[in-house]
């Protein structure tokens, strides 16, 4: 699924023609904003798409390409420090200004294009300047949105009672300590009562950084009681429940929970304008990460 960006009010249209030629009934105001699209064709000055939702009673609609932006939002792992370069060559052949250092991170992207060993790459928010660079394919990996398909997972019923656990970076801790101090979320929510213990300090830095957003997120929502259903997955883990390979439940700052007395839906609708991150929802839980730029998506069921 790709996110239709409307760049300023404009007039969805049955037809690609000037919306002053049209009834009434035939066009359809909207406002600037993110809406989500099963696919866009480019006719002439317009783009058709067919939305994942219906507006105005219908998904297809033709939008004029000055007023809106199709982004094929996806995330760029960066596996090992690395070199991001304006041409697909090595890169002690290119002068300082042709090259940038890029340390291990998630970057939004909206592109990525195979160009022999290389990826052509188009970042949401750029780096030196400059949006489009060539990256080696052994350096990276790319997780697109459909990539979050939803593991079989179900609620950890009760977690062991303060059980003394070693996490990475941090030493001995108790599994029903709070992950932050004063926070809502403790050590056992984050790694299912202890059995998917952090493999790296980065990883645990990931978990405490998110339990403060979900802390967060735990006040916006009125602090209604929030139980997770998964958090920390480490690499056998995550292939075992049917994870995506480069599932951000895999650095830790990925969170599938549900909250008391609001359906998934509910809650995708009040954290929708305020989370600058990922978020989905499925029938029976939602979905947050902390990638570090917009994404929106549902589950389909």
């Amino acid at each position: 699924m790709s996110t239709l960006l409307v760049t300023q009010t404009t007039i969805f249209k049955t037809k690609p023609i000037p919306s002053s030629k049209l009834a009434n009934n035939d066009k359809l105001t909207v406002y600037r904003g993110e809406y989500g699209i099963k696919n866009a064709t480019k006719t002439g000055n317009h783009y058709k798409v067919s939305l994942d939702h219906a507006l105005g009673g219908r998904t297809d609609w033709y939008v004029f390409q000055g007023h809106m932006e199709v982004l094929n939002a996806a995330t760029l792992v960066i596996t090992d420090d690395t070199v991001f370069k304006t041409k697909p060559v090595q890169s002690g052949s290119l002068s300082d200004q042709e090259k940038a250092m890029v340390t291990q991170r998630e970057l939004g992207v909206k592109s990525a294009d195979p160009r022999g060993n290389h990826l052509l790459v188009t970042l949401m928010n750029p780096i030196e300047g400059r949006t489009e660079w060539y990256v080696f394919k052994g350096h990276v990996d790319t997780m697109n949105i459909e990539d979050y398909a939803p593991p079989q997972e179900t609620p950890q019923s009760t977690p062991p009672q303060g059980r003394i656990v070693r996490i990475s970076g941090i030493g001995q801790v108790g599994i029903l300590d709070s992950i932050v101090s004063g926070g809502n979320f403790t050590w056992s929510e984050a790694t299912k009562g202890g059995s998917r213990l952090p493999v790296n300090a980065g990883v645990t830095n990931q978990i405490m950084t998110m339990a403060k957003r979900m802390d967060e997120v735990r006040s916006k929502l009125g602090d209604r009681p929030i139980t997770i259903t998964s958090w920390y997955r480490p690499p056998r883990v995550n292939r075992a429940v049917g994870g995506a390979r480069n599932s951000s439940h895999l650095r830790g700052h990925g969170v599938d929970f549900v909250v008391s007395g609001m359906s998934p839906r509910e809650v995708q609708r009040e954290l929708d304008p305020w989370w600058n991150g990922g978020l989905g929802y499925g029938r029976t839980f939602t979905h947050l990460d902390n990638r570090g730029y917009r994404a929106r998506w549902n589950y389909g069921s």
